[in-house]
């Protein structure tokens, strides 16, 4: 995916909606890349990153912390 991008050689952020095993299994293989769930997200992480790239699913969950 990230290459499909090309975001394959940049610092990367995937926030996602809810836990997903198999996504946080397969990105400990990748190098410069995080992910997290809508709920852990913080500023370092994302000033840390090159790109950001939010599931669809994370929305209304980012949406309701914002909205705090």
């Amino acid at each position: 995916m990230l290459s499909a991008l090309g975001l394959a050689d940049k610092k990367s952020l995937l926030v996602l909606g809810e836990l997903n095993k198999n996504v946080y299994l397969s990105s400990r293989n990748l190098k410069n890349s995080n992910v997290v769930i809508s709920s852990e997200l913080n500023t370092y992480g994302i000033s840390n990153a090159n790109s950001l790239i939010i599931s669809e699913s994370s929305i209304t969950g980012l949406e309701s912390l914002l909205n705090r």
